[in-house]
């Protein structure tokens, strides 16, 4: 019913181990907008809504892309034109990360050592606009095997002309002590306020803890999720969470690939919208919260 193209797309979508959410969100979104251009079926609003679930469950652990490619399918159904929504959605997910940096500023210290991991789109512009303004000494950045996407991130801090050095995973929380603060993307801020994110997140804010170091997660207000809790979200330790029909092996890959990290050891989600600790966050995305 999708069509091939598309069919195709949720595959790469769902094979995709080292893109960040935030990338992937933008794929999602070309990839439903690609529904509106295969057939004239999408006028069904049951089409978009179809496109849209199986985008979301090919990366259940990132709330970004259900948000996108959900918001973009509601639009649609209420009358607007399929390519002017996806303009300005696509416009939304591009000029949020300058805004996060912006607000990231409000914390940057000068001269600031960070440790990090993974590859984060929010996390590179974060520290680039921090090293233009207040001058970044070094950042230490975790490999994040099994697929090393640190190193990608180490490269590009490096072109930015900031000091960084990729480290071994066993030895980025012992780099915290020496740091000003942990600074991590987010695949997923839960309704609880815990973060879901790369495998080693947790180690880093534990670590933090201990030494009295602050950990800000910088992300899109577009990766608040409020289906799920720690306990509910499709990664569970428990087992397949809620509605999802995610299938096993995929289920076991987020486990692999992601961890929650509690709340209570996040300083606060910076956002293109401002600052929230884990608390505020609990009473947005609260099942009973209205508006």
């Amino acid at each position: 019913m999708l069509g091939p193209a598309v069919e195709d797309a949720i595959e790469g979508i769902a094979a995709d181990r080292t893109s960040s959410a935030s990338r992937l969100a933008r794929v999602g979104l070309e990839t439903i907008a690609l529904v509106t251009i295969e057939g004239a079926g999408w006028r069904n609003p049951e089409v978009l809504k179809e496109a849209a679930q199986r985008i979301s469950e090919a990366q259940p652990a990132m709330a970004i892309v259900h948000n996108i490619v959900y918001l973009f399918a509601k639009l649609v159904a209420e009358g607007q034109p399929p390519m002017e929504v996806l303009r300005e959605l696509h416009a939304e997910l591009e000029t949020a990360r300058e805004r996060i940096a912006r607000t990231f500023l409000k914390v940057a210290v000068p001269k600031g050592t960070y440790v990090t991991l993974s590859y984060s789109d929010n996390v590179l512009e974060s520290l680039r606009a921090a090293h233009e303004r207040v001058s970044v000494a070094r950042v230490f950045v975790m490999e994040s095997g099994p697929m090393f996407e640190g190193r990608a991130l180490a490269k590009s801090l490096a072109t930015s002309d900031i000091a960084a050095t990729l480290v071994p995973d066993s030895e980025g929380p012992t780099h915290v002590k020496e740091a000003s603060a942990v600074v991590v993307g987010a695949d997923s801020i839960l309704r609880d306020g815990s973060l879901i994110n790369k495998t080693g997140t947790l180690s880093l804010a534990v670590a933090a803890l201990e030494q009295s170091k602050p950990v800000y997660v910088v992300c899109e207000s577009m990766k608040f999720d409020s289906r799920y809790d720690a306990a509910s979200w499709p990664g569970a330790s428990h087992g397949t969470a809620g509605d999802s029909r995610a299938s096993r092996p995929l289920i076991d890959r987020i486990r692999q690939d992601f961890e929650v990290i509690p709340g209570k050891l996040l300083t606060a989600i910076v956002t293109e919208r401002g600052r929230y600790t884990s608390d505020v966050i609990q009473t947005m995305l609260s099942p009973g919260r209205k508006g």
